[in-house]
């Protein structure tokens, strides 16, 4: 059976919870193996409770979900409590704090936030002021981690971010952003103008990207970077087309935010992507008009192959031949888009370099004094 066979069940309990009520054995063995790979098992019981199902199921099946929703309720509950601590130890920064990814759906209330394990809390400053907040988070109490001389400089240097920090008490990482891509990555959004529409919450300092340049941030983090559960990111997306799209103008906003960032290409793979799989309601017009950002008809084929596995595989034990070649060449793909060529060869030389270092320290026979 084809891992996109084998999703089917999932993905129709997902759209339709009440298909759930005619599932088999082999049906509920396959979402909830498949529902745990893909980080989306807590997000089913979400809308199995929605809508007055969860006692229907089996018991054996509730009992799976019901341990997993509990797991993802304490990690917001846990984000929650860290972005307070970051809010008043920001406090005295003249700076605005704008909540990314599951942080945003979980601080915004929206209905990509149900069911969603919320692990890191990201998080985007302006690049002028990102050393003094390191500096006034060290002072509070957070730790750097700890990285060798090339690593720093490629994340302060090159990336989007720098090097995570972490609470020694709570252990939530802290990813803080300056923009949403690498400096060095071939895609170059305005970073002025992410802030500029960002949208606050009840904190006067706490805000979240607008829904246009919200939903262009997760697209370029699914179709562009190695994450670690695409489909429930694609997922996520679906979610917030649903809800923003209801909203006046949205779709136009969206094409337009794309041209002025410059993500015409990834809004194109998002809409054909997330309507194939799963069946996101989206203006033909609009399609029409993404299609600019489409590539050849070659590239295209390619492109439409490897996300066709990107969506269906799940873990690495359990993926198919294709699903293994796939994820290789989405790792490749990923790093060609984020750096230069001269400088994708020396990353990869020095990545590859480190691990024969650590294999061999792990097999050399120790040294009898």
């Amino acid at each position: 059976m084809s891992e996109e066979s084998r999703q089917e069940p999932l993905v129709g309990a997902l759209l339709d919870p009440e298909r759930t009520l005619t599932f088999g054995l082999r049906d509920w063995n396959d979402v909830l193996m498949l529902g745990r790979e893909h980080g989306v098992l807590a997000r089913l019981g979400a809308r199995l409770a929605e809508r007055g199902l969860l006692d229907q199921i089996p018991y054996k099946a509730r009992a799976h979900i019901r341990a997993v929703t509990i797991a993802a309720d304490s990690s917001q509950t846990s984000v929650r409590w860290e972005v307070n601590r970051v809010v008043r130890a920001l406090a005295q920064v003249d700076s605005p704090i704008v909540l990314l990814k599951g942080s945003a759906y979980v601080m915004a209330g929206l209905p990509a936030a149900a069911g969603r394990f919320v692990g890191d809390l990201d998080l985007m400053v302006p690049r002028e002021k990102i050393e003094e907040v390191e500096r006034v988070l060290a002072e509070k109490g957070w730790s750097p981690s700890e990285m060798d001389e090339y690593d720093q400089r490629y994340y302060r240097e090159w990336m989007h971010e720098i090097p995570p920090m972490q609470h020694p008490q709570r252990e939530t990482l802290l990813d803080i952003h300056h923009t949403i891509l690498p400096l060095t990555s071939r895609f170059h959004p305005d970073a002025a103008a992410l802030f500029a529409a960002s949208q606050p919450l009840d904190s006067p300092q706490l805000r979240v990207l607008g829904p246009a340049d919200m939903v262009l941030h997760s697209t370029v983090h699914v179709f562009n970077d190695e994450v670690s559960n695409p489909f429930r990111d694609l997922f996520d997306l679906d979610l917030l087309l649903r809800h923003f799209g209801q909203r006046a103008g949205f779709w136009d906003e969206l094409l337009a935010r794309a041209e002025l960032h410059g993500l015409r290409r990834p809004l194109y793979h998002l809409l054909r992507h997330v309507r194939r799989v799963l069946e996101t309601p989206i203006p033909p017009a609009i399609e029409e008009a993404a299609r600019a950002g489409a590539p050849g008809p070659l590239t295209g084929a390619v492109m439409d192959w490897l996300f066709g596995h990107r969506f269906t595989a799940g873990s690495s034990g359990n993926r198919s031949a294709g699903g293994r070649v796939a994820y290789r060449l989405f790792y490749l793909r990923a790093h060609w888009l984020r750096m230069p060529l001269p400088m994708l060869v020396r990353h990869l030389s020095v990545k590859a370099g480190r691990r024969m270092r650590e294999r061999f320290e792990r097999k050399a026979p120790e040294v009898e004094a």
